[in-house]
């Protein structure tokens, strides 16, 4: 089973990305079709579509960023 990081956004979506080959995969360089999670990356911002369908729920960063400076 090939190693993967998988990225949990607050939105409860995971995107996965590629770390490492498992044995037999690492001969033809291919990943094979079975995913172990290698490591768990909790972000605290919603994934791009849940940031484009509700933009209400989800803000872009760069918007609560500006409003906790305007608090300050």
């Amino acid at each position: 089973m090939c190693s993967y990081y998988a990225h949990a956004f607050v939105c409860k979506h995971m995107t996965f990305t590629f770390a490492r080959f498992c044995t037999p995969a690492n001969f033809t360089q291919t990943p094979c079709d079975k995913r172990t999670i290698w490591h768990t990356i909790g972000l605290d911002e919603a994934c791009d579509e849940c940031r484009v369908w509700f933009p209400d729920r989800f803000p872009a960063q760069a918007q609560v960023s500006a409003r906790k400076a305007r608090r300050v």
